[in-house]
């Protein structure tokens, strides 16, 4: 499940960058939404037949608001300001975050989510070390911090409806905070449809409604029930490395020997944190 979520969330920044820098991050954010939710309506209404429970309703608007609202739009956003490779690797100082929220929480430390988190953020700053902290790097670090409180949310929240309905309702709250706030962000957002038939633009919001909006939430939620928030947090440190090779094929976007040295202990940090976990389940 991590490989999987790694390969969908590693090639979710590349693919996206282009259709963005040709309708802007809201509308992008919008029909992305649009099509997960139209997709999970159907599923969940016509082929599975379950109903909606209003509670579980109210309890996904914080997981909607941090999950599928705030951290998908800011890292739209920052692709305006920086590359998809820095981005893509930048958003994974999340476990970081993660560990430090739980060490709040539960005022303990948990020493193999700490080492994992500081080789992972130690890789990120030698993968950017010869660049300048910029807006958009800024950004992606406000979006990583609420997306660590988004998964911890996730685990503390009781929402007992099962996934597909978790993540319906937080598709639903996030596409209705866009529509109600997209008109205040742009006097020139418009809706054409002969934009989206474009294929540079249909194809990522086609990809990233479906995969990155619908099957990796699935598989997201799935693994904070099973593994908890933290070893799910540090399961994403795949992605920037997926992500930077995929942004060099597509984007012509060049590799580094900082690059390198960063994601070798980006996967220093992640062997301890799931080989630890497989040696304490024997």
């Amino acid at each position: 499940m991590a490989l999987v979520i790694a390969l969908i969330w590693g090639s979710n920044f590349p693919v996206s960058k282009s259709a963005i820098e040709h309708i802007g991050a809201w509308l992008f954010r919008f029909y992305c939404n649009v099509i997960s939710v139209v997709i999970l309506l159907i599923v969940v209404l016509f082929l599975f037949r379950k109903e909606i429970v209003f509670k579980d309703v109210l309890l996904c608007i914080p997981l909607g608001v941090f999950n599928l609202f705030l951290v998908p739009l800011l890292n739209n956003i920052a692709l305006f300001y920086t590359d998809a490779v820095k981005a893509s690797v930048l958003i994974y100082t999340m476990p970081a975050f993660t560990s430090l929220i739980y060490v709040v929480i539960n005022r303990s430390i948990n020493i193999k989510y700490v080492m994992t988190a500081f080789l992972g953020v130690t890789g990120i700053l030698i993968f950017i070390a010869v660049d300048k902290i910029g807006t958009g790097e800024l950004i992606i670090l406000i979006s990583t911090f609420f997306w660590a409180t988004g998964t911890v949310l996730s685990e503390k929240i009781p929402v007992k409806s099962n996934l597909l309905l978790r993540v319906f309702y937080q598709n639903g709250i996030s596409l209705l905070l866009i529509v109600l706030t997209m008109p205040f962000m742009s006097d020139d957002i418009q809706l054409p449809l002969s934009v989206i038939s474009q294929p540079r633009v249909l194809l990522p919001v086609l990809y990233t409604g479906i995969t990155g909006g619908v099957f990796v939430y699935i598989l997201w939620f799935y693994m904070i029930e099973k593994g908890g928030a933290e070893l799910t947090s540090c399961a994403i440190l795949l992605s920037p490395v997926i992500s930077v090779f995929i942004s060099c094929f597509f984007l012509d976007e060049s590799v580094t020997l900082s690059m390198l040295a960063g994601m070798l202990f980006i996967i220093s940090g992640l062997f301890i944190a799931f080989r630890k976990e497989k040696s304490s389940g024997r």
